[in-house]
C-alpha cells in the first residue's frame, strides 16, 4: 500500500519514522512532503498511485482525488473534513476520517482567550506601554455579563459555551440541529 502525506503535519521526522516503522517493517511505503501546496496539479502529482492520502486542513480538491484511481482512503489530521470534496470521495467510493475531538479543549481555551485579549485591549495596551505611554482610551471591558453568539455548537462550540458560561454570559447559538446539550447550557438557539 502506497500512503502519501500530501502536506507536513508539524510532526518531527523522527516522530513520523517512528509512528510508521510498523507499516514500512509489513511491506507499506509512506511518501511524506514537509512543503504546503495548492496547486492542483502538483497536488495530483503527489499523489499519484497512492492507496490512502493523509493531510491536515489545506484544500482537498475533487479534481484530486478523481485523478487518483488507486485511492480508496483519506485520513484527515484535523477535526473538520469541511476543505476535502466529500462528493469527490462518494463518487469514487473513497473513505474519509478525520481526527475528531482533537484539540477540543485547546481551541475553547484559544477562543477564551481570544475572546478576553479583544474585550481588553490586551494587544494594544501591551504595544503602548512599551512604547512609554499610558493605556487611556484601552480600559476595555469585563466578560460577565455579555452576550455571545456561538455559530456551530457541535464539540468544540460546546465547550467554548460552558466556559462562556462560567463567566456570567448570556449564550447564543446557531446550529443546524440544536442539542439538548446546548439548551441545558441555557443556549438560546437563533437563526
Amino acid at each position: 500500500m502506497k500512503i502519501v502525506m500530501l502536506e507536513p503535519l508539524a510532526v518531527s521526522e523522527e516522530v513520523i519514522n517512528d509512528l510508521s516503522k510498523g507499516l514500512k517493517d509489513q511491506g507499506h511505503e509512506l511518501i511524506v512532503y514537509d512543503s504546503v501546496t495548492n496547486d492542483v496539479e502538483e497536488l495530483k502529482t503527489r499523489a499519484k498511485g497512492a492507496d490512502a492520502l493523509i493531510i491536515a486542513n489545506n484544500p482537498l480538491p475533487g479534481e484530486v482525488i478523481k485523478s487518483v484511481d488507486e485511492l480508496k482512503f483519506i485520513s484527515v489530521a484535523f477535526t473538520g473534513v469541511d476543505h476535502v470534496d466529500l462528493k469527490a470521495c462518494s463518487e469514487k467510493g473513497v473513505k474519509v476520517s478525520n481526527a475528531a475531538g482533537y484539540s477540543n479543549q485547546s481551541v475553547a481555551e484559544l477562543v477564551i482567550g481570544m475572546i478576553i485579549s479583544k474585550l481588553r485591549n490586551i494587544v494594544e495596551c501591551n504595544e503602548v506601554i512599551r512604547e512609554g505611554k499610558t493605556k487611556d482610551g484601552l480600559v476595555g471591558y469585563e466578560l460577565a455579563g455579555k452576550t455571545v453568539g456561538i455559530v456551530g455548537t457541535g464539540a468544540i462550540g460546546l465547550r467554548v459555551a460552558k466556559l462562556l458560561k462560567a463567566f456570567g454570559c448570556k449564550l447564543l447559538g446557531n446550529n443546524n440541529s440544536p442539542s439538548k446539550e446546548g439548551e441545558d447550557l441555557g443556549i438560546e438557539y437563533v437563526s
